[in-house]
């Protein structure tokens, strides 16, 4: 079964998308068979990334119907076991697609041959966005460390949870039109809370709430830190985590902390991911620790999903954070600011 690893984030500009080309080639390079697809529909840009012409089919094609076989859109890349699905702005409407065909698009990637489907989806939480990012219970967020950027992390990470957890009843149902009628009520200026809905929608709908409550506990979002500078970068990651936590009740998972490399710009400009151009760069070994991290896990469409938190975890536990600040240190040592040791970091 394919594992589908949505990558998704709360802004622009923070390196997603290089993150996802650059996985993309790092697992293809570690014997996996990996199809990229470009979902960021109305503003597709991957093919630039790898050096390639808007000149091949892409989703646009399916969408208008011109095409119903995903075969006809893939193109070769350098690695025999990579592939690239482009997407399309060339059409007008296209980021607008309708949920029929969302669903197709869906039900295609789960039927590919492939052993990963990395999807690079748009920034920000619109709809399809949110529902591409929730294929599996622990897709990959990317942010950095500055704040602006957290707290769209976070703000991205709770339209995500609230978006999971309304998709559990059916869309005419007395529990999704309380769901709905509470969201309305606290458009008035005051914060929405997720914890509160949880708890009113346990309280009234004892029965049917219990399914949606367990898929709930599984939901756990992986992240990666990008550009990072020094150790002191981790403290963010840390409120982060907390302010998921509180206000969510919901463990997430760092998977990387990659540090900021100036070389990605010219990476950019000439069409040549870092992955190929610069395999020995310090970016390029964050990122294969990620991709070490990611091959430890299930990323299947299914609800029958194994991978779930351990129940009895500490959600505040900063192990991994302290695995990453360890990481980054030996990486970079010797390089300003880093005054931050993993012993610290778990403290």
């Amino acid at each position: 079964m394919i594992n589908i690893l949505p990558i998704a984030s709360g802004k622009g500009g923070v390196g997603k998308s290089n993150t996802a080309v650059n996985l993309a080639i790092i697992l293809a390079k570690k014997g996996k068979r990996v199809v990229l697809i470009d979902l960021d529909f109305g503003g597709a840009n991957l093919h630039t990334l790898l050096g390639l012409k808007n000149n091949h089919s892409g989703l646009g094609n399916f969408i208008y119907k011109q095409t119903s076989d995903f075969s006809e859109l893939m193109q070769d890349m350098q690695h025999e076991n990579l592939k690239f699905i482009a997407g399309d702005c060339l059409y007008p409407g296209t980021a607008n697609v309708d949920t029929l065909t969302k669903q197709k698009i869906i039900r295609r990637i789960t039927e590919l041959d492939f052993d990963y489907a990395i999807l690079d989806l748009g920034a920000g939480t619109t709809y399809n966005t949110l529902d591409f990012y929730l294929l599996t219970y622990n897709s990959i967020l990317v942010t950095t460390p500055e704040l602006t950027s957290i707290l769209n992390a976070y703000s991205f990470l709770k339209a995500a949870a609230f978006r999971f957890f309304m998709r559990q009843f059916k869309s005419r149902s007395a529990e999704r039109k309380f769901l709905d009628e509470y969201l309305r009520e606290s458009e008035s200026g005051t914060e929405a809370s997720f914890l509160d809905m949880i708890s009113k929608t346990e309280a009234k709908f004892s029965e049917t709430s219990a399914k949606p409550l367990e898929e709930l506990k599984k939901y756990r979002p992986q992240v990666i830190l990008n550009q990072g500078k020094t150790m002191e970068d981790l403290e963010m990651a840390k409120r982060l985590r907390s302010l998921v936590q509180k206000k969510l009740g919901i463990t997430m998972d760092f998977v990387g902390f990659v540090p900021k490399d100036e070389r990605i710009s010219y990476a950019v400009a000439t069409r040549t991911p870092m992955a190929i151009s610069n395999p020995e760069s310090e970016y390029v070994k964050a990122l294969e620790k990620s991709a070490e991290r990611i091959l430890e896990h299930t990323y299947s469409y299914n609800e029958m999903n194994e991978f779930a938190p351990d129940e009895n975890a500490d959600p505040a536990d900063n192990n991994d954070l302290a695995i990453l600040s360890a990481e980054f240190s030996a990486e970079n040592e010797g390089s300003q600011g880093n005054a931050f040791s993993a012993e610290n970091a778990e403290n």
